[in-house]
């Protein structure tokens, strides 16, 4: 398999790191995260260059590009903290649409969501789900043909603080943790018996807790089949794990080459510290470490188009790698630049925040490494 990037792939890199670079300045994050961590001039300007339907098919008003092109924008927002949800809502909930396929509801939805009037989220996870695709407790209970009532929370919903819709996931039938009823309703956070309590996050960004309380939802709020949206979840949320992945490989890549700008500068003994051998050495490691994540990236999206297993398998693996990288190198890059590295004011600081969040989103490495434990010794039965 080829890695290398062709031309539009470089055009859209450049492109994608030069905007970042100037909108997402470090000097001005604060009082855009205060604010709630949305711009909404910022927003229209992404939903204009194509990002947020970057990945979704031409015939459904995308852009048409694929998991290559996502990650190249995902890597560009890890290297310039970028703070609004283009993960949540140009990647998980667009990819969301699109697995479920076309339908008037859906379709709609999608062209708000690609035209940046619309901000969707999957409002998915729930306290002891340890990253679970299946597990969903909340419950939606029928009442007569095409009506339901939904009870449940929802936990850390990303961007759930400015979702103006909600695609909550309910269990209509079966087990906790069956993959079989599974159903999607689309829920305004304004519906009476939805209350939604706004969180930040260790890494400054925003998220909610979403508690549902005898919410009343008809066939009309249904999105796909009843029962039937496991796929569906599944399908975007590993769309999501890639891109997250992604995005942690230009965390690294940033926090890398910060670290080694600062050991130019910072003089000890009459040196500058980039001539100091040993951390000469702990530069490469770093650097080594940088490189195979970006391969296990590159190999990831070599298996994003295989069954279930197979991408789900490779997933887990590079999750596993990337958040063991993720944290050496964002932990060297502090640890390199002493004291002002643990500030607020300072940015590697941010860096390190932001990946161990992204090192616990969607199931840790401990979870994932269960995972693949699971699954190989279930080959090996």
């Amino acid at each position: 398999m080829d890695f290398g990037l062709n031309e539009e792939q470089r055009l859209l890199q450049e492109s994608c790191r030069r905007l970042l670079d100037e909108q997402c300045r470090f000097d001005k994050r604060k009082a855009l995260v205060d604010g709630g961590g949305f711009d909404a001039r910022r927003w229209q300007t992404y939903a204009e260059m194509g990002w947020l339907g970057l990945a979704v098919p031409e015939s459904r008003g995308g852009v048409g590009a694929g998991a290559v092109e996502q990650c190249i924008l995902m890597e560009a927002i890890g290297r310039a903290l970028c703070v609004e949800p283009v993960w949540a809502v140009g990647i998980v909930a667009a990819q969301l649409l699109v697995a479920l396929g076309a339908s008037p509801l859906g379709d709609e939805l999608l062209r708000q969501l690609i035209a940046g009037d619309g901000r969707p989220v999957l409002a998915h996870g729930e306290a002891h789900a340890r990253g679970e695709v299946a597990h969903v407790g909340t419950r939606a209970s029928q009442t007569a043909p095409g009506r339901w009532v939904i009870n449940g929370e929802k936990s850390l919903v990303v961007a759930g603080n400015i979702a103006d819709r909600l695609i909550v996931s309910a269990r209509t039938s079966g087990a906790t943790c069956d993959a079989d009823g599974i159903s999607l309703f689309l829920i305004d956070p304004a519906h009476a018996g939805v209350e939604r309590r706004d969180i930040r996050l260790i890494d400054n960004r925003w998220c909610a807790h979403v508690r549902l309380t005898d919410v009343e939802v008809t066939e009309a709020d249904l999105l796909g089949p009843v029962g039937a949206a496991y796929p569906a979840i599944d399908q975007a949320l590993a769309h999501g794990a890639l891109a997250l992945c992604a995005e942690a490989v230009g965390l690294m890549e940033r926090a890398l080459w910060s670290t080694r700008d600062y050991l130019k500068l910072r003089k000890q003994f009459g040196s500058t510290l980039s001539s100091f051998q040993v951390l000469q050495h702990r530069m490469s490691e770093m650097l080594i470490e940088l490189e195979l994540s970006r391969s296990m990236v590159f190999r990831c999206i070599s298996r994003m188009e295989s069954d279930s297993t197979t991408r789900n398998g490779a997933l887990s693996a590079t999750k596993v790698h990337i958040g063991r990288s993720g944290r050496f190198v964002c932990g060297q890059a502090i640890q390199l630049h002493g004291g002002i590295g643990v500030t607020d004011d300072y940015v590697i600081g941010h860096y390190f925040k932001r990946m161990t969040l992204i090192d616990n989103a969607l199931g840790s490495t401990a979870s994932h490494l269960e995972r693949l434990a699971n699954r190989e010794r279930e080959v090996g039965a």
